[in-house]
């Protein structure tokens, strides 16, 4: 009877979202935290995209806008659109901010000398580089395949020489790690928490660093996937033209958006892991998010490696 259910059940029926009771959980959440660590306020990075913008605004109803402080941290291949949309919002929503140029911390990392500004800007290169990805693995998904491939050590060579991938790697966190660092400098000096800005769909496939955007005290929208985050930022007035823009990391190809590695629409992403985490037949998922039967399965190689990066670090049983 339960299979026969789900059968009938559109994968958009289980992403229905009441945005209201959305709202208000989150913001009574972000009131009873802050009060429940004795802290003055909420600190936020923000980036200018969706995530970032839709946690301000919610902080903000919480918390009143002189409790609510934005830090914006651009460095040198950092998109000016991306910068200036940040001020705009911290502006827009009346709080205290700050922008602060990280370049010194990374180029006195050495994180520069892996990748010049013109190679690391180079959104063409950037999307071509993950079409040879595409090509070689033979999936949708460039991003499932070679981070799976890193965290499960059963499966098999990475589509990208290992050289290559860590000297990415290793110029991607060093930024998201840095930012962070900063963020945390800043929230302690002020008595703030830190408000993370994770979603679920990026969290379920490891679209994040555990120890850079990852870290926070308190993570208020990793329970919602990025198409409930866009339809509660649309309900609460984040500005259309950030809830529209397509989500970046801000990493490389100066603001690439995140579904160019992903190789899944958002839409479809969410379909795919509501799906698996409704029990639902692989065939049948395929079927109702319109893609390859081979993409959830990468899909799911990515949850799995997800759940191993989680739970790092690794450590021996405590003695009997």
């Amino acid at each position: 009877m339960m299979g026969e259910e789900k059968g009938k059940i559109g994968l958009e029926e289980y992403l229905a979202l009441d945005v209201e009771k959305a709202r208000h959980d989150i913001v009574e959440f972000v009131r009873n935290e802050v009060k429940n660590f004795r802290k003055d306020g909420a600190l936020i990075g923000l980036s200018g995209g969706l995530d970032s913008s839709t946690v301000a605004f919610l902080c903000v109803e919480a918390l009143g806008k002189d409790k609510v402080m934005g830090l914006i941290l651009p460095e040198r291949d950092s998109s000016p659109r991306n910068i200036e949309d940040a001020v705009g919002l911290a502006k827009q929503l009346g709080i205290q901010y700050k922008k602060i140029d990280i370049s010194p911390i990374l180029e006195s990392l050495g994180a520069y000398g892996l990748l010049s500004h013109e190679e690391a800007s180079d959104r063409p290169a950037m999307e071509r580089a993950v079409e040879r990805i595409r090509r070689l693995t033979g999936k949708e998904s460039p991003f499932a395949e070679q981070f799976s491939s890193i965290y499960s050590p059963t499966s098999g060579a990475t589509a990208v020489p290992l050289p290559v991938a860590n000297r990415l790697h290793a110029f991607a966190t060093a930024k998201t790690r840095t930012r962070m660092m900063v963020l945390y400098f800043n929230a302690i000096l002020n008595n703030y928490l830190v408000v993370g800005t994770t979603d679920l769909s990026e969290w379920s496939i490891g679209f994040y660093d555990k120890y850079g955007d990852g870290a926070s005290d308190i993570s208020i929208l990793k329970h919602l996937y990025k198409t409930q985050i866009q339809r509660l930022a649309r309900h609460i007035g984040v500005p259309e033209h950030i809830v529209n823009k397509p989500s970046s990391g801000d990493l490389l190809g100066m603001g690439m958006p995140n579904v160019v590695a992903i190789g899944v629409p958002y839409e479809k992403l969410d379909g795919i892991l509501c799906g698996i985490r409704h029990g639902l037949p692989d065939q049948d998922i395929a079927r109702r998010a319109g893609v390859r039967l081979d993409t959830v399965e990468s899909i799911k190689k990515a949850m799995n490696a997800a759940m191993l990066m989680e739970s790092m670090p690794l450590s021996l049983p405590m003695p009997k």
